[in-house]
């Protein structure tokens, strides 16, 4: 089934049309010296769709989201790998449901490093 999106990290690696196997393999194999993923949709009117998961050096990851324009762009953290697979595979597939494990919180420089030290590792807020 064509996705109409592409998948990559750092390390080049690269899936067109990218399923759920091939999401779960770029997560898991995200590493010191291949620290992100991203997943692009391509099916729309701009190339501001995407999600991706970046490791920090503290082993949480670092999620974010985008849908066009910078008012629809938004982060979070988890340690649990396998909701982010869950995230982003439902996300692929336009499935409800992909937000809700998550405490997202709208993008911004500032927030960025506010938010990237107090959410939850599992995808729960911690206050």
């Amino acid at each position: 089934m064509a996705t109409g999106a592409r998948a990559w990290n750092q390390r080049g690696d690269a899936v067109e049309d990218p399923n759920s196997e091939d999401i779960r393999a770029l997560l898991f194999g995200l590493t010191g010296t291949n620290r992100f993923a991203i997943v692009e949709r391509l099916d729309v009117e701009n190339d501001q769709h995407y999600m991706q998961a970046y490791l920090r050096d503290d082993g949480t990851y670092w999620l974010e989201y985008r849908e066009g324009d910078a008012d629809a762009h938004f982060q979070t953290s988890s340690r649990n790998l396998g909701l982010m697979c869950q995230a982003f595979t439902m996300w692929l597939y336009r499935l409800p449901g992909w937000r809700e494990p998550f405490d997202w919180h709208r993008w911004s420089d500032e927030s960025a490093l506010e938010h990237s030290d107090s959410e939850a590792l599992d995808g729960e807020p911690t206050g």
